[in-house]
């Protein structure tokens, strides 16, 4: 493994960055995610909410014919289901643009129950015209009280994830007034983390093959923040584990956070395989140049050595060119003299 230079205050300034890349991811995702009609409207469709809506109301006013006596088609026989899914998606959607927008208004129930409304005080009527039963202020009392029954029980049922009855709560209008924020906090997020990782490519200046050792661990670690505990909760199906009585509220439930595990858990481990990718490239540019400054040195050494040789030989040569020179020049001074030629 490489030597890192300047580890601790990398460590201290890669902490501080990978905390504000989290805020920032947490800050995206609710704004984005778990504040948008999509992923509802996907685990809606999925879960077959606008089925287990209409069969609980079937259920419903079966039991309440048995007491009112009041034959249960009489309820049920102008129940729409594709509009109680229409009906129950746009309250849904609403009530999300409420709490993520502050100039949305609040939302409001868009049903039209008047047909069944209709359908039940004629049968009442009639029944009451058959059977020769006054029609006073009471028995318009019993009528007005069993269509408000049969409507707040229809309307009851678009409240897939009871966001229309938290909207009406002092938190919903805090969050109401305040979900801009989210988008302000991500972006802040986001700058704090760019300026941890700016420090950081200043103080690792002279050192920049380390940087995408870092790097990496910037994208590895926020992953596997999300990615640990999404598995966990995926594998042990802790979402499948909630109490709630009526079952289209819990299909709507477990079926979107299903989607947001599923979602959060492709996202974080692309993520992680980027951040794996960045350090195991740190560690090859680090043994690529490794192997380059020994090729460099062997060279360097190399003609160091060939020069030394050269000069050695140089030396050498001189050398005994001198030492034969020396030689020549005591052999003539050995020998004899020249006799003078006589006059």
């Amino acid at each position: 493994m490489k030597k890192l230079y300047h580890y601790i205050p990398m460590v201290v300034l890669s902490f501080f960055a990978i905390i504000f890349i989290v805020a920032a991811e947490v800050f995206s995702y609710t704004k984005n995610t778990l504040l948008d009609a999509d992923i509802y409207k996907t685990a809606m469709d999925q879960k077959s909410v606008s089925d287990s809506m209409y069969n609980e109301l079937i259920v419903y006013f079966k039991s309440l014919s048995n007491a009112t006596g009041i034959p249960p088609e009489v309820y049920t026989e102008k129940i729409d289901k594709d509009k109680l899914y229409e009906s129950s998606y746009i309250l849904l959607r609403d009530c999300l643009s409420y709490l993520a927008d502050p100039d949305a208004p609040k939302p409001k129930i868009n049903y039209d129950s008047k047909p069944i409304e209709d359908n039940i005080r004629n049968y009442i009527e009639k029944d009451a015209d058959e059977r020769g039963l006054k029609k006073n202020s009471e028995f318009k009392k019993l009528v007005d009280n069993t269509v408000k029954i049969a409507r707040e029980q229809i309307t009851s049922r678009l409240d897939t994830m009871m966001l229309y009855t938290l909207s009406k709560t002092g938190a919903a209008e805090a969050v109401h007034k305040y979900s801009h924020l989210l988008g302000i906090g991500s972006w802040i997020c986001i700058g704090l983390a760019a300026v941890m990782f700016a420090l950081m490519i200043f103080i690792n200046r002279h050192h920049p093959r380390d940087l995408p050792y870092w790097l990496g661990v910037l994208i590895l670690v926020p992953a596997c923040v999300f990615l640990v505990p999404a598995v966990i909760l995926e594998k042990t199906d802790y979402f499948s584990s909630f109490f709630i009585r009526n079952e289209y509220i819990h299909d709507t439930v477990t079926g979107m956070f299903g989607l947001a595990l599923d979602g959060i858990i492709k996202t974080q481990i692309i993520l992680a395989i980027i951040g794996v990718v960045f350090i195991i490239s740190a560690q090859v540019i680090h043994t690529v140049y490794v192997r380059h400054l020994k090729k460099q040195h062997r060279k360097h050494h190399w003609r160091e050595d060939v020069k030394t040789a050269s000069e050695t030989s140089e030396r050498i040569n001189s050398k005994e060119q001198d030492n034969s020179s020396e030689q020549d020049g005591s052999n003539e001074a050995s020998l004899p003299a020249e006799p003078e030629a006589e006059e």
